[in-house]
C-alpha cells in the first residue's frame, strides 16, 4: 500500500521553480506512483492562480489536468466539522489544508511555519529524511 499525504500549494509551485528541490523530489515520487498525493479545493485554485498569474493561462490549465489526473481531491463540504474545529487556531488560508489532513489521518507536507504547532505537518526535507531518502539541504 503506498503512503498517503497531503501536498500543499508550495511543494507544486516549488517543484516547477526549483527542479533541484526537496518539492521536485517529492513530485518525483508522486509520478513514479511511490506516493499517493491528497490536495484541497483550495490547493487547486492556489496551484492554477500562480501559474496563471507567473506564467500562462496555457501552463495553468496543464497543471490543473496534473493535479486532477493524479491527486485525490478532498471538498470543503468534507471537512466543514475539522475547519470548526481548527477556526482560530491557524490562517484561513491554511485552515482547508490542515482540516483535510486532519480528517484523512494524512501528514501535511509543506514549506509554510504556519503549521509549525501541528504533529501533521512536515517540510519537504523532514519528509524525505523520514523515508531515509536523499534530500538537499534547503527545506523547501
Amino acid at each position: 500500500m503506498k503512503l498517503r499525504v497531503f501536498l500543499d500549494t508550495n511543494v507544486f509551485i516549488y517543484s516547477f521553480e526549483f527542479p533541484e528541490s526537496n518539492s521536485a523530489k517529492i513530485i518525483d515520487m508522486l509520478n513514479d506512483y511511490k506516493i499517493e498525493a491528497v490536495i484541497s479545493e483550495m490547493v487547486l485554485k492556489e496551484v492554477i492562480f500562480y501559474f496563471e498569474r507567473k506564467h500562462s493561462k496555457e501552463l495553468a490549465k496543464k497543471f490543473r489536468k496534473y493535479l486532477l489526473d493524479n491527486c485525490s481531491l478532498v471538498f470543503k463540504e468534507e471537512v466543514v466539522e475539522q475547519i470548526k474545529e481548527l477556526k482560530g487556531k491557524i490562517k484561513d488560508k491554511d485552515i482547508e489544508q490542515l482540516a483535510s489532513a486532519q480528517k484523512y489521518g494524512l501528514k501535511l507536507i509543506s514549506y509554510d511555519r504556519d503549521f509549525n504547532d501541528f504533529e501533521e505537518y512536515m517540510t519537504p526535507k523532514r519528509f524525505l529524511g523520514s523515508l531515509n531518502l536523499k534530500f538537499e539541504d534547503s527545506e523547501f
